[in-house]
């Protein structure tokens, strides 16, 4: 199966102390307050991201992991947008079991003066699908829409090459966008809103682990219905850039 991407986003002042963040409103899964409420399609922790100003410290939290311990997340991303050096804490292979309706909640401290933004993003997932066999290749998508801030924005993509008809598995992304944070996936039928973390531009390189099939199936479409691709970023950007990793079926 494939997994889901959700997110936590707050300007605030926490003191040096670790404080409940605000849910990103979200029409894939409910959210009430500072809870994104564990999905049944997707109910483990499989990778987990923070960035923000002055950003100290960030924990993820839930009745079940108050059990035994809350996940503390180290390092974080002191800054204001993502660098080369983004890099989320991967479980995708040894993910951590949540229980499904429970309320999961994101923590982050700073050090600044005053109110400072932070984001916390976790990767749900049901259980790991490798990628199918088969060739990957990759395929520019394009978009000018207008992105709104800290919030998910949908954009409808453009591809910059006809894709062959037929059936299309993807196992990779490599979003850019000015001031994009993350981006995930819309897919016709899916329950699913599998994402990445962006880049700044699309010459931006690092070590990326969501593409090439290393963190298994996205998800699948048919030709004649592709994804659309949701923004997440700090600012209101007017260009984004998709590649898609793709396998024919």
């Amino acid at each position: 199966m494939a997994f889901s991407l959700v997110a936590w986003s707050e300007e605030i002042d926490t003191g040096g102390i670790p404080t409940n963040l605000t849910a990103v409103p979200d029409q894939h899964v409910t959210t009430d307050g500072d809870d994104v409420l564990v999905p049944s399609f997707a109910p483990n922790l499989a990778a987990v991201f923070g960035l923000g100003a002055t950003m100290q410290d960030v924990q993820i939290s839930s009745p079940t992991l108050r059990k035994s311990l809350i996940y503390d997340v180290s390092p974080v991303l002191s800054g204001t947008l993502m660098g080369s050096n983004a890099y989320p804490h991967n479980r995708f292979m040894n993910p951590i079991a949540l229980t499904p309706g429970e309320g999961l909640r994101a923590l982050a401290s700073e050090t600044g003066a005053g109110a400072q933004r932070q984001n916390v993003f976790v990767w749900l997932q049901s259980e790991f699908e490798d990628a199918p066999g088969g060739e990957i290749f990759t395929v520019k998508t394009t978009s000018a829409t207008t992105l709104s801030p800290y919030e998910w924005s949908l954009c409808k993509m453009t591809f910059t090459q006809q894709l062959e008809a037929g059936q299309y598995a993807v196992v990779g992304l490599h979003a850019a966008s000015a001031n994009g944070l993350v981006a995930r996936l819309v897919m016709p039928g899916s329950e699913y809103r599998p994402g990445v973390i962006c880049a700044d531009g699309v010459n931006d390189f690092r070590i990326d682990p969501f593409r090439y099939g290393k963190v298994g199936l996205f998800g699948t479409f048919e030709h004649t219905f592709p994804p659309q691709v949701e923004f997440f970023a700090s600012a209101a950007d007017t260009a984004e850039t998709v590649y898609f990793d793709l396998i024919k079926l």
